[in-house]
């Protein structure tokens, strides 16, 4: 399995590529608005974009998704609660994206957003036990995220330690958390 990291430095914004070295495909998971970085990235790699996947809608950047869609031909797949105009398929909590030795389970995981979702990664070329999980602007480093940008801000914190943080902390302890946000995130 191939994993990267790639961050906006301008606004501290974290998105990822996980890919297959079995199948040379991979999925790039909440891309900003500059799509260049995703299309180097798996040149270099010598992987396909095939599979797109924002995790919520963003107030903080603009997504590239489906302009990266539109240069790879990729599908894209958002979550099963957002309000879309637009061709993608849903994600519904539960659902895996298997491609190669590599799965990526959706969490959903609302707070932040009513639709928000997490990618737990598996790499079963490693074992079946989770390595590590997206976690968007679900959990930040050292932080929560804002409950108040899409609804009551008590109603979305109450969501987000009844319903998301216990699943979050059921995850087994090696598992690697990787935020939505690093310093300089706005």
């Amino acid at each position: 399995m191939w994993f990267q990291q790639l961050i906006r430095e301008q606004t501290g914004c974290a998105t990822y590529m996980v890919g297959s070295s079995d199948c040379g495909e991979c999925a790039v998971f909440d891309p900003l608005w500059d799509i260049e970085p995703y299309l180097a990235a798996a040149r270099s790699k010598g992987m396909n974009i095939t599979r797109v996947i924002d995790s919520h809608s963003h107030a903080d950047h603009v997504s590239g998704a489906r302009r990266l869609v539109e240069a790879t031909g990729a599908e894209l797949f958002l979550p099963e609660r957002i309000e879309t105009t637009y061709k993608a398929t849903l994600l519904a909590d539960g659902v895996s994206i298997r491609f190669g030795e590599v799965e990526l389970e959706v969490l959903h995981v609302p707070g932040h957003r009513p639709e928000q979702i997490n990618l737990l990664v598996r790499d079963h070329s490693r074992g079946a036990e989770p390595w590590c999980i997206l976690t968007a602007d679900c959990l930040m480093v050292g932080d929560l995220a804002r409950p108040d940008l899409a609804q009551d801000g008590s109603a979305g914190a109450a969501t987000l330690f009844r319903e998301s943080l216990p699943r979050l902390l059921a995850l087994p302890d090696f598992t690697e958390v990787y935020p939505g946000h690093v310093a300089g995130s706005t």
